[in-house]
């Protein structure tokens, strides 16, 4: 297990090196448009109550210390675990949804570290909600302890607020500048109330800062269960 675990730290940085080499292996390992989802969710009636009650969650003065929030705050403990009937509700529209993107990945592939999960059962390994305001983002990161990550937006700023595009968009494939400075995101995906992406834990993720205004997302990882 410790094993596995080790090799799993590894991918993003494999993924880098292929990456700036040109070698093909990353369109093998990253390239596939097919292993991030974007869902629409039709959670209209859901979202005014789930932003007053996560609003209600946000108690800190500060962004968490060894986290990726830069302008904002992120709630403590397991988000998913409470039994508010916002988070029951929201808990089972995502898990469909993650169901319906795993089942679109395809078949399984032993070799790959998000494929090689395919048709195991599922949990989640971590839940929480972050609200960015002022010039609030995310350094880019991964997440070591997952297997599939996620952004679901409750509330973004206007656009007035935000300011010009991609302020605030999700960005996937972009490491730290310290890895690798200059190189740009694989792919940006515009932030809208009840949009879900769901990406591999391995793939670097961040976000533009916004100019202002508030950005409240819940946000997840799902574990596949076994060895």
């Amino acid at each position: 297990m410790a094993g596995y675990a080790q090799l799993r730290a590894l991918w993003p940085y494999v993924s880098l090196a292929w990456r700036v080499t040109g070698d093909p292996r990353f369109d093998w390992l990253a390239g596939d448009a097919g292993l991030v989802g974007v869902f629409d969710l039709d959670i209209a009636a859901l979202i005014d109550p789930l932003a007053a009650f996560m609003r209600s969650r946000h108690r800190a003065q500060a962004a968490p210390a060894g986290q990726s929030v830069r302008g904002g705050t992120q709630t403590a403990g397991p988000l998913f675990t409470l039994e508010a009937a916002e988070i029951r509700q929201l808990r089972a529209v995502v898990l469909a949804a993650v169901e319906r993107h795993v089942a679109a990945m395809g078949g399984c592939d032993p070799r790959h570290p998000t494929r090689q999960h395919i048709g195991r059962p599922l949990r989640f390994a971590g839940s929480w909600s972050v609200r960015l305001t002022g010039a609030g983002h995310h350094s880019n990161h991964i997440h070591p302890q997952g297997w599939i990550s996620s952004a679901l937006y409750v509330a973004v700023p206007s656009q007035a607020e935000m300011g010009p595009a991609p302020n605030g968009w999700l960005q996937l494939g972009q490491p730290p500048p310290d890895l690798a400075g200059g190189l740009e995101p694989c792919r940006r995906i515009e932030p809208k109330p009840g949009r879900l992406v769901l990406f591999p834990s391995c793939m670097w993720h961040g976000t533009q800062p916004i100019d202002g205004g508030e950005r409240l997302t819940v946000a997840f990882d799902v574990a596949a269960v076994g060895p």
